[in-house]
């Protein structure tokens, strides 16, 4: 494959300076890797958890991880290892199954080209692409040793398939925790390790952050210039499965930075990017692996963290995670509001425990006249390419329609942003201070292990400290209204497994090797969170053309406010799948939509801003079918058997 040609030329690309770095917050502002006159889709795609693995074996045992033949009947060993993959399995993902999605995801989504553009004019299917780590396998086949040479290899395979088939397009990488060679465990750096990836990524991560990234692998970049960046979380810091860190602990007063741990630098760094980013008027994605969840985080990482994100809910657009295979949203809440928060009511006692802390979340949120949205905000987790359930991704459209004026609605003053200093350092207090607030823990403190990890919303303790503290929300920001850059919704992708391997092994039987290795691989639309009108509006010009006396069902007219989520082409196939010839179902006197159709549009929202998005979570447990549909895409709709 011409990929493999890529491949080559990173492998011998020039490393980046290996020498030690001072780690400094008070950096310049980030540079962007996007080109200023580049012509936008408002779309990006996110992409995560590809898992490669260059052990996989095709008709290997699926129990011995899809590496072994051996056992061949007992203990599980009649289920034998797919071509393209082993869906519902402990398996990684084999070689082809990342390239060839990649493949089909530039080939379907590649924009129509235009007849007055230059010949020389590339026209990309996507803005930028968030990869939130683990492209390396599962250390979990004690018979092959998992090395940091084929890690860093197969991350540079990743690099390489996202180069031939996005070429031009802004790459944003993550650490995964399966991106290191010591399992969940990674160290501050300067390190080889980092000064490694650091080299595979070096395209992808501007300059002038390298010496922060060869300290602690985080990083942030513009991908609009002066409209729209993003920060590149190293979450494995907050992680509270990384032994090598201490969770966290506020400064004290007398430490250097050699002397503080790693976490707590990452989010005073943290601070101080959006700080940048707010006072150049602009708007950012957060991208990381482990999702911020009470369960995944150490305690004081995790309530810093979200009290900072909270904080600048004006300035921040979302936060995307992987990590968890699953298909979920997370409400996230002040501890200010969250002692006078309503209790909810007691929720049907689910057997999955995630299902179970969602449900528990999404039911403890008051009422929407008596929500102050000032006080919340919510973080998405997206499934995986591994085929833990079933391979996935995700593609999202923002606002690219009107002019940007993402002004700040408060202005932040030095006192203001030396304050949310003090509290990210030093939870506003000083080293001789003993008052219950201020009880400084270290090391010895800290519990290393957790009973449960439940991923629901704490109750966290109220500290009357962090009511000095500058909070930066607006109603008119981006993530509240639907304006420049707002988030519109996104459509989420799977492919059939079994119904792939199977037409492989047809191929294969009928027409031998070489026709099946030519066989390509196609994705199913799962649901999309548009409304129905505006999922399928390439097709309504159309029925209005052929019915002109017809009613059809209520859209948008006026052209400039036709929004496009999905190719018309894809949308075709999806027809083609209910056996449907029109997305409407009409009588003499009006249309409305076909019945088969509403799954792939249930949520309907009008967009993902912050009130649209909570007013779902509270229609989840009122309405028991939508809870079940969510459910189901919880794991990709492959456990509905």
């Amino acid at each position: 494959m011409q990929w493999l040609a890529v491949l080559g030329a990173l492998a011998s690309a020039a490393s980046v300076l290996a020498e030690q770095h001072a780690f400094q917050l008070d950096e310049a502002p980030p540079t962007t890797l996007t080109r200023p006159d580049q012509t936008l889709t408002g779309r990006f795609l996110h992409i995560t958890d590809m898992h490669i693995d260059m052990h996989y074996k095709e008709d290997s045992a699926v129990v011995s991880q899809c590496h072994h033949n051996k056992p061949y009947s007992k203990h599980g060993g009649k289920w034998r290892a797919g071509y393209w993959g082993s869906s519902v399995s402990d398996c990684d993902a084999p070689h082809r199954l990342p390239n060839a999605t990649m493949q089909w995801i530039a080939e379907q989504w590649a924009p129509a080209s235009d007849p007055t553009e230059a010949s020389s004019t590339r026209r990309n299917p996507f803005d930028f692409i968030l990869w939130t780590g683990d492209s390396a396998r599962h250390d979990q086949d004690p018979e092959i040793e998992r090395t940091s040479e084929e890690i860093q290899q197969l991350n540079r395979d990743a690099v390489a398939m996202f180069a031939y088939h996005f070429p031009g397009v802004p790459l944003v990488p993550n650490f995964g925790n399966n991106d290191i060679v010591a399992h969940n465990t990674m160290m501050a750096g300067p390190s080889k390790e980092i000064e490694e990836f650091a080299r595979i990524w070096e395209d992808h991560i501007p300059k002038d952050q390298r010496p922060t990234f060869l300290r602690g692998g985080f990083y942030a970049k513009d991908l609009i210039p002066n409209k729209l960046g993003v920060i590149s979380l190293n979450t494995l810091y907050f992680y509270d499965s990384n032994k090598a860190v201490d969770g966290c602990p506020r400064r004290r007063r007398k430490d250097e930075d050699a002397d503080v741990d790693i976490g707590t630098l990452e989010l005073e760094w943290l601070t101080d990017r959006l700080i940048e980013f707010r006072r150049r008027n602009m708007q950012v994605h957060i991208i990381g692996h482990v999702p911020p969840t009470a369960g995944n985080y150490y305690k004081r990482c995790f309530d810093v963290y979200t009290e900072l994100v909270l904080r600048f809910q004006d300035t921040i657009l979302a936060q995307h995670f992987g990590h968890m295979n699953l298909d979920a949203f997370f409400v996230q809440e002040s501890s200010i509001v969250n002692d006078r928060a309503s209790k909810g009511k007691k929720g049907q006692i689910l057997y999955k425990m995630i299902e179970q802390d969602l449900r528990y979340d999404y039911e403890s949120l008051p009422g929407n006249a008596r929500t102050d949205m000032d006080y919340y905000s919510v973080f998405y987790e997206a499934p995986s390419m591994v085929p833990t359930y079933l391979p996935s991704f995700r593609v999202w459209t923002y606002n690219i329609s009107m002019e940007h004026s993402n002004r700040p609605f408060v202005v932040m003053s030095d006192d203001d942003a030396s304050l949310l200093r003090e509290y990210v350092s030093y939870d506003l207090c000083d080293d001789d201070d003993l008052s219950e607030e201020c009880v400084w823990e270290g090391d010895d403190d800290f519990a290393i292990l957790k009973k449960d990890r439940r991923h629901r919303r704490p109750k966290r303790k109220h500290r009357r400290r962090h009511a000095k503290l500058p909070r930066y929300a607006s109603p008119s920001a981006p993530s509240r209204t639907n304006t420049h850059l707002s988030l519109l919704g996104y459509s989420q992708w799977v492919m059939d497994l079994d119904r792939a391997n199977a037409q492989y092994e047809n191929t294969l039987r009928k027409y031998g090797k070489e026709a099946a290795a030519n066989l390509t691989i196609e994705f199913d639309l799962e649901y999309a969170t548009y409304e129905a009108h505006v999922l399928w509006h390439p097709f309504l010009d159309e029925l209005e053309q052929k019915n002109p006396d017809l009613t059809p069902p209520v859209h948008h007219h006026s052209p400039e406010e036709h929004h496009i989520p999905v190719p018309k082409h894809l949308l075709s196939h999806v027809l083609d799948t209910v056996q449907l010839d029109s997305p409407f179902q009409c009588n003499k006197q009006a249309c409305k939509f076909a019945k088969p159709l509403k799954a792939f549009s249930n949520y309907a929202l009008e967009d993902m801003t912050l009130r649209s998005v909570m007013d779902l979570a509270r229609r989840l447990v009122l309405e028991p079918k939508l809870w079940k549909s969510y459910v189901h895409r919880l794991y990709c709709n492959s456990l509905k058997n």
